[in-house]
This record gives C-alpha cells, sequence and structure tokens, in this order.
C-alpha cells in the first residue's frame, strides 16, 4: 500500500533488499526472504510503475508464503492501480487474517464502489479508530480514492503539530492531489529541508512546477531526485514532459528512453509519445508506424487514457492521409478508442466527421453531442463547431457556436467565426447581427458582397478559403497528462 513521502526509496535496508532480489530472479535462483520483505519490495515495484514485477514479486511470495496477508494486501492494492477493481475485490476475499490495514483495504474497495456509508461503518470496526497511524492510513486511503473532503474529515480528529513531518507529508500530497500546486509546495520544500536526500520529496516538488508552468525549475528538483536514486524512472518522466512543454523535443524523446530503462514507462509509452510529435510536425506516416509499434505491445498499455489516446491518433493520420480506403479503418479505430476510454474527444470528433462524410449526419451529431455533454466546456464546443464545418452541417456548426456563447460569450474569434458561419449557411440576417456583436469589423455592404459572391461561387476558392478559416482550430494533439 503506498503511502507516497511516507515511504523512502532510499533505505539502505531495501536498496540491499531489492539488489538481492533481483540478482537472485536474474540468475534464475532461488532465494528464501521473509513475506513482509517481498511486500515491501513489491509495493517498492508499484510505487515506482514497475507493476510487472511487482505482480512477479508478490506471485513468487505467495509460492513461499501461501495465503500470506501482507503480499494478499499488496495484491489488491496492485490492481487497485492497474484499475481492476474486480481482480482486486478477488484478492480481498482470499484475505482472512482481520487487522487495521485489512480492514482500512475493505473500506477503500467499497469506497471504490461508491458505498461511502458502508465504508465508514467498516472504519468504526477499527481497534482506538482515532489514533495517529489509523488516522494517517485512513487519511491515505481517502486520498487515493480522490475523496478530499472524507481525508480532512479524519485528519481533523489530531491535534497536529504543523510541523509535524507525517503532518506536512499528508498535507503535501493531500494539496498536491487537489492540484493547488503553489499551497503544497512549501510542505515540499520543509520536507527536504528535513531530508534532503528523500527522492520523493524532490519528485513531489517538480509536480508542483510542472502544475504552475515552472517547467525549468521541475527539471532543477527531478535532477536533485536523480542525485539521491538514479533509478527513478518517474522523475525522468517529469523531466521529459518539462522538456517538451518547453519546446525541446529532442531533451524530451531522451528523458522518455530513461524512464523506459528504469522500467518507468514501458516502451509503447515511449512510441505513442513519439507518434506524437510526428503528428505535430505532420508526418502522418512516420506517426501511423509509431503507433503500430505500440500497438504490438498493447498489454503493457494499462493507462485506459493512452491506451485509447493510440487508436484516435492513428484514426487521425489515416484521414489525414487522405486515401478513401483508409476512411472504414479509421472509423473503427475511433470506435475502439471510444470503446477504451468514452471520453476520448478526438475519437468523439473526428468519429463524427467520417460518419457525417459517409452521410450518416444523424450518427455525427449523436457522437458530437455526447462528448459535448460529458465534456461540456467552451472549448469542446468550439472543436465541434469546427468538425461540424468541416463536415458541410452548418445549421449544426451554428447550434455549437451559439452554445459555446452561452458559456463564454468572449471565447475567442467566437463572433467572427458566427458572422462566417451564418453566410456559409445563407443566413445574411443572422450574420449581420453576429457582425455587430463583433464590433462591426465588416460594413453591411461587405457582409451583403461576401453573402453574394458565396452564393454565386457556392464550391468556388472563397467559400474554401473561408471553410478553411472556420475549421483552423481543429487541433491534432492529444491531451498530455499532468
Amino acid at each position: 500500500m503506498s503511502k507516497n513521502n511516507l515511504l523512502s526509496g532510499r533505505d539502505r535496508a531495501m536498496a540491499e533488499l531489492i539488489e538481492d532480489y533481483e540478482t537472485a530472479r536474474a540468475q534464475h535462483t532461488s532465494i528464501y526472504m521473509d513475506a513482509e520483505d517481498l511486500a515491501d519490495i513489491a509495493e517498492w515495484y508499484d510505487r515506482n510503475g514497475r507493476f510487472d514485477d511487482a505482480a512477479e514479486a508478490i506471485d513468487y511470495g505467495l509460492k513461499l508464503h501461501p495465503g500470506n496477508t501482507s503480499l494478499l494486501v499488496e495484491r489488491c492494492y496492485l490492481n487497485l492501480d492497474l484499475f481492476d477493481l474486480e481482480e482486486a475485490k478477488q484478492a480481498a476475499s482470499e484475505i482472512t487474517e482481520e487487522r487495521p490495514d485489512v480492514t482500512i483495504l475493505r473500506a477503500r474497495l467499497l469506497v471504490e464502489e461508491g458505498r461511502m456509508e458502508d465504508a465508514e461503518l467498516q472504519l468504526d470496526t477499527l481497534e482506538d479508530k482515532y489514533s495517529k497511524e489509523n488516522i494517517i492510513d485512513v487519511a491515505y486511503m481517502y486520498l487515493s480514492a480522490w475523496q478530499y473532503d472524507r481525508a480532512a474529515e479524519w485528519l481533523s480528529h489530531w491535534r497536529w503539530d504543523k510541523d509535524d513531518i507525517e503532518y506536512c507529508c499528508v498535507m503535501a500530497d493531500s494539496l498536491l492531489n487537489r492540484k493547488l500546486y503553489a499551497e503544497a509546495l512549501p510542505y515540499y520544500n520543509k520536507l527536504i529541508d528535513s531530508d534532503p536526500y528523500h527522492p520523493q520529496y524532490w519528485i513531489s516538488a517538480a509536480r508542483c512546477h510542472v502544475g504552475m508552468g515552472e517547467y525549468g525549475k521541475a527539471i532543477d528538483a527531478c535532477d536533485y531526485a536523480l542525485l539521491s536514486d538514479e533509478r527513478m524512472g518517474e522523475a525522468y518522466g517529469i523531466k521529459a514532459y518539462s522538456f517538451l512543454e518547453l519546446g525541446n523535443a529532442e531533451e524530451s524523446v531522451k528523458c522518455y528512453e530513461q524512464a523506459v530503462k528504469c522500467n518507468c514507462l514501458s516502451p509503447a509509452y515511449l512510441n505513442s509519445v513519439v507518434g506524437q510529435l510526428e503528428i505535430d510536425k505532420h508526418e502522418w506516416e512516420k506517426a501511423y508506424r509509431q503507433f503500430e509499434l505500440a500497438l504490438q505491445q498493447e498489454e503493457e498499455l494499462t493507462d485506459p487514457v493512452t491506451h485509447s489516446s493510440i487508436y484516435s491518433s492513428m484514426a487521425i493520420c489515416l484521414h489525414q492521409l487522405k486515401n478513401e480506403e483508409y476512411e472504414g479503418q479509421a472509423l473503427d479505430y475511433c470506435l475502439k478508442a471510444i470503446e477504451i476510454d468514452y471520453l476520448n474527444p478526438d475519437a468523439h470528433l473526428l468519429g463524427g466527421l467520417l460518419y457525417a462524410q459517409r452521410g450518416e449526419e444523424d450518427k455525427a451529431i449523436e457522437m458530437w453531442e455526447e462528448i459535448g455533454e460529458y465534456q461540456d466546456m467552451p472549448s469542446t464546443w468550439s472543436d465541434i463547431a469546427a468538425y461540424s464545418t468541416e463536415a458541410n452541417l452548418l445549421d449544426y456548426a451554428i447550434q455549437a457556436l451559439e452554445h459555446l456563447e452561452k458559456e463564454d460569450p468572449d471565447y475567442p474569434e467566437l463572433h467572427h467565426r458566427l458572422t462566417m458561419t451564418c453566410l456559409l449557411a445563407g443566413k445574411l440576417e443572422k450574420a449581420q447581427q453576429y457582425n455587430q456583436r463583433m464590433g462591426s469589423l465588416l460594413s453591411e455592404k461587405d457582409i451583403e458582397n461576401i453573402y453574394h459572391l458565396l452564393l454565386a461561387l457556392p464550391n468556388g476558392q472563397s467559400a474554401q478559403a473561408l471553410k478553411s478559416f472556420l475549421t483552423e482550430s481543429i487541433v491534432y494533439k492529444r491531451e498530455k497528462s499532468e
């Protein structure tokens, strides 16, 4: 069970345990280890994103110590980290021993099912319910399940010394999880002052700097973490993201490669990153090949967002190659992406366009409406308007822009786009109304002249140029994780 900053991956005894274990496994020799030691090794692997290694350590431990509670607890948390609630519940059902960490685990499973009151009833069975140790463990349990208010409520049951290391750890992690980066950073700085060689403190500080857009400082913090633990792949991952944000793709890829070597990221993820960089350069064939390589290791893609984005990115590549024989496959990729992650915006947007181009306008609008409902924000409706314009569904594009106007009337270029879209749709009076809202950048005579020109040349160069302006907000970029 990960407690983030309360556990140090640099502890000498832990490092020696891992070294002994890995040496034996590499040499294919048996090694007897205590169950608790193997559980700690599995937890360390899990905390550092080495999920396969964690699973192997647990399996090895259970062969030596069948039914051991600590190992089964780690198996539960590993499956939760892999988004597999059913497997986690199965592992929990094999636990027969009752102790505080098992009680808290069972509460966590109830929280995952949305049974919050049942979880609290489970926690009521804890002996010395509000002991300091229980409060910390339960608070972290709620934090890991994104239940910040309940974590804060549990923390309120202890009179904390504000300089207490454990208190600083919990508060820092709580604020970081809520993306309150500026508030979390002073706590991490205090923790760093107390232990400058604790790599996880530096990693968490780096995350704060990333959240605040301070990418150079994030890279510096990661370098300090690597001084303490050169195997910390997470530091390379954050450095890679920071270099990417600073526009240094070459250094970014180098850092991602180091993260792969540290087993923090799978090679499939690296392929997906390189593929996205090729997309940014409009190198569609090169990008597609990278995504194909990623899918050859599909079993490594445990994160559904990344997994889904690979399929939607492949669809984008095929669509941009403008080969009609690929359009059916592109749509299939969009549908597969949605199957993996229903909230993938690129898959819904492009899928709608592909349906429209096949003449299935109802399905197109249905896909756009779905993503508009689930991600009801101005940028989503701006993209929907651009895609529906590309699909020549101009009335729906106007509806999307009008929806956007209700949410954010000051959205950039909004009334300009509304004016031009209405002109394309043959709605002169509406175009004049929206033109007035954007400060009359075009005179009424200009509006009428453009309108009549478009009527005279519906398929001509002028109409196409205007349509290109209206669809230029379509951006083929995978959303980056923090």
